[in-house]
């Protein structure tokens, strides 16, 4: 953006000076600083990976504010409830007024054959909630299996579809 030939967003509109008034001593000086998104500290960076393995994650951010690091408290990754992908997002999350990062996360599978019909069995657990005995057609034609799984998605974090 330029005004009268100057350049108003890059940083080098500085001390301009301009007459406000009828006499020769009003004027006023503005300057406008740059306005990058890396220089306003509005920046987006995304970023994304597999994760195939368990552990302990600890993540740090360098020069956070522009001089101080961020030390996010160590996350613990598993199949367990409570110690997935998501408990990371938390993590992050949870001090995103501090940092201003936001964090999201999607955890997917999809099979690669056709469901046979059957019946699970009466221990029939996912992600330490009990589920039961299930009937269920071919392909899951009757939606038993989907309407069991989904009834517990909010205590699993496991939805089916």
């Amino acid at each position: 953006t330029a005004f009268n030939g100057k350049q108003l967003l890059s940083g080098n509109f500085t001390n301009q000076e301009f007459q406000i008034g009828a006499q020769s001593n009003q004027t006023v000086k503005a300057s406008i600083g740059p306005t990058q998104s890396s220089k306003i500290g509005v920046t987006r960076f995304e970023t994304g990976s597999m994760s195939h393995s368990s552990g302990v994650v600890e993540l740090n951010i360098k020069n956070y504010n522009g001089v101080d690091d961020f030390k996010f408290q160590p996350v613990v990754i598993s199949s367990s409830v409570g110690t997935g992908i998501g408990a990371l997002a938390e993590e992050i999350n949870r001090v995103a007024d501090v940092t201003g990062i936001r964090a999201n996360f999607l955890v997917e599978t999809t099979g690669a054959g056709p469901i046979k019909a059957g019946v699970t069995s009466d221990d029939f657990t996912i992600n330490g909630v009990k589920i039961g005995r299930i009937e269920y057609q071919d392909s899951d034609q009757n939606g038993a299996l989907v309407a069991a799984i989904n009834s517990v998605k909010d205590s699993t974090g496991v939805e089916a579809s």
